[in-house]
């Protein structure tokens, strides 16, 4: 794994890069003028100063930072071990899908001589649950000791039986811990998933934490393992498949299917020029609502600038098809966010919907087709929330910013207070707004790079209070007093000092009030690097703390009724959402309890020498 993957060396590969352009732009600029003269007498310059600093070109700058992808050359050996246990770990894949007994011979290149290894199946069940088709359970790990080679065959046989009736198993790790143990030798915390279908279609899955240790003296050859251990082992099992994607029986007969969604955002980045607001890293939402007044939830679908939104509308028949055409809506620019909301109690709703540089409000009209009859001025708008906070009858907003128009580097990475600027824009009625966000005091701290935003009455005194998710440091959280807001985030234990992507709200632990969760970056080279002692070792504590947090991931609040919140996020196994996003509490199998639906991932684009 490059070191540039945890949080310190990605930031500063992206700070070198952009401001190593800035540098290198300056000195070209500056190497064209004649405002300054060089010296003509050698005689002028003290022979002890040294010679002059080498003037790097803004390319040489970029290939000098480069040399920071590769761990070796960055001192960070743990890196180098993660890459290569990885791979040794990947190989199981292989040995769980085959149909050969399992021997001794086939992991003799695996193992040292004094390797040990545990079963890594439970000994027992420590607890077992049963509700609605769905059974769950946390298991003992057996306390029993195999070894040699022989030892890890038939650990791994034992795991392989415990499928033995399903279809092909699939196999996934995350190394999340690395420490160096003496000269080569190293020892590693291995997050693991093992799942497969059953004969009939339903899922079974199996989670664990495994303790692996290795020696690695010989670079050219792979790590082998001195012990591995399960030390922590949970596991799913689906009477039935819940879910079922149904996209293409739903919209798969369209054009905007077939010719748009399907090709995916890096084949649009090479056809579309960035003059059209294409945008590789867009954040490019959707939103349901009945656009049309049919009493059927239509979809609506936000794409990056050059491709036109799409419109889905509900047919009575459960498939849908693309109007954004016929309703005046296949814009073209890009946007991030909409919301389909009744601005003026007229009955019929509005949309707003975010641009680069403004909010947009359109109206239908009596012909069915939408009018845009507003624009707020906004930095860089990303999400949006509707709530009616000063009690008059009438919704606001509240618009999130989040990178400002220089496209300036989140500074200092774990807290950043240089994003753009969010606003609160007050109803004045006939859909008319006005910027509240100083006067009513939320422009205070009001500079992070924010993704997202919910109104809730969380302290249950009948206004609405805010909460706000902010990449790059801690969140906020806005006590409503009589219409001007108050940050409480810090004494409340909800700053959350992450990279915050979503926010849910619900009464998850049924006493009464609600309850928060906030998906966020789960990173395992974070987890990794920054608990080492290398990492950061001239800050304080506090800073690598910060680090060290960032990384953990999603996190769950329960509120205690006082004002104040517990972070329940591992007691209640809730932070690995790996790269998370707008998380939400849904009772998906109806026994009556909230479960977190977690969507995650990033750009997964395909490797290509075409430049």
């Amino acid at each position: 794994m490059p070191s540039s993957s945890h949080p310190r060396a990605g930031a500063q590969l992206a700070s070198s890069i952009f401001f190593g352009l800035l540098l290198g732009v300056t000195l070209l600029a500056a190497g064209c003028t004649d405002d300054t003269a060089p010296p003509t007498a050698l005689e002028s310059v003290p022979e002890e100063v040294d010679p002059p600093a080498v003037k790097l070109t803004a390319d040489q700058r970029i290939r000098q930072e480069m040399q920071h992808v590769d761990p070796s050359l960055d001192g960070w050996s743990t890196e180098e071990l993660e890459g290569a246990a990885s791979s040794r770990l990947h190989e199981l894949q292989e040995s769980l899908n085959g149909s050969d007994p399992l021997k001794a011979s086939d992991f003799a290149d695996w193992v040292t001589e004094e390797f040990w290894c545990s079963p890594l199946v439970p000994e027992h069940t420590e607890g077992t649950q049963q509700a609605s088709g769905l059974r769950t359970r946390v298991d003992k790990p057996a306390e029993q000791r195999r070894e040699g080679a022989k030892g890890l065959a038939h650990s791994v046989t034992e795991l392989r039986q415990a499928f033995a009736d399903a279809g092909a198993v699939r196999l996934h790790t995350k190394i999340i811990a690395v420490e160096p143990e003496s000269n080569n030798a190293y020892e590693s915390t291995v997050l693991v998933q093992v799942w497969a279908d059953s004969p009939d279609g339903s899922p079974i899955q199996e989670n664990g934490t495994w303790v692996a240790g290795w020696s690695w003296p010989d670079r050219e050859q792979p790590p082998r393992l001195t012990h591995l251990e399960l030390i922590e082992s949970s596991a799913a099992q689906a009477e039935q498949q819940f879910f079922s994607d149904c996209t293409e029986a739903v919209i798969g007969h369209t054009k905007a299917w077939t010719e748009q969604l399907l090709r995916g955002t890096d084949d649009w980045c090479a056809r579309i020029d960035v003059a059209a607001q294409m945008n590789q890293y867009a954040h490019n939402g959707i939103t349901v609502g009945d656009f049309d007044g049919d009493g059927l939830e239509d979809l609506y679908v936000l794409q990056s600038g050059g491709l036109p939104n799409l419109l889905f509308r509900q047919l009575p028949d459960g498939t849908a098809e693309e109007v954004a055409g016929e309703l005046g809506l296949d814009w073209l620019d890009e946007h991030r966010a909409a919301l389909l909301v009744d601005l003026d109690n007229d009955g019929t709703r509005e949309l707003v919907i975010t641009a680069r540089r403004s909010v947009l409000i359109a109206r239908r009209g009596t012909s069915g087709r939408y009018f845009v009859v507003s624009e707020l001025a906004t930095p860089d708008g990303y999400s949006i929330a509707a709530a009616d906070y000063d009690e008059d009858g009438l919704l606001d907003l509240y618009v999130c910013g989040y990178q400002p128009p220089l496209d300036i580097l989140p500074t200092p990475y774990h807290d950043a207070l240089n994003g753009a600027k969010n606003a609160l824009y007050k109803n004045r009625g006939k859909l008319r707004f006005e910027n509240y966000t100083r006067s009513t005091g939320l422009d205070v701290d009001n500079g992070r790079f924010s993704f997202a935003a919910t109104w809730i009455d969380y302290d249950d005194d009948g206004d609405q209070d805010l909460y706000v998710a902010n990449d790059f440091g801690r969140n906020n959280l806005f006590m409503n007093e009589e219409g001007r807001f108050v940050d409480v985030a810090g004494e409340a234990g909800v700053e959350d000092m992450a990279a915050g992507m979503g926010i849910s709200w619900s009464d998850y632990d049924a006493d009464g009030d609600m309850d928060l969760y906030v998906s966020n970056m789960f990173s395992s080279a974070g987890n990794r690097i920054a608990y080492q002692r290398q990492f950061q070792v001239d800050s304080t504590e506090d800073t690598r703390s910060a680090f060290q947090r960032h990384a953990r991931g999603n996190s769950l609040f329960a509120n205690q009724g006082d004002g104040s919140f517990l972070d329940a996020t591992e007691s209640s196994g809730t932070w690995m959402g790996r790269w998370a996003w707008g998380a939400q509490f849904v009772d998906f199998d109806n026994d009556g309890r909230e479960d977190i639906f977690v969507p995650n991932g990033f750009m997964t684009n395909e490797r290509t020498n075409d430049l």
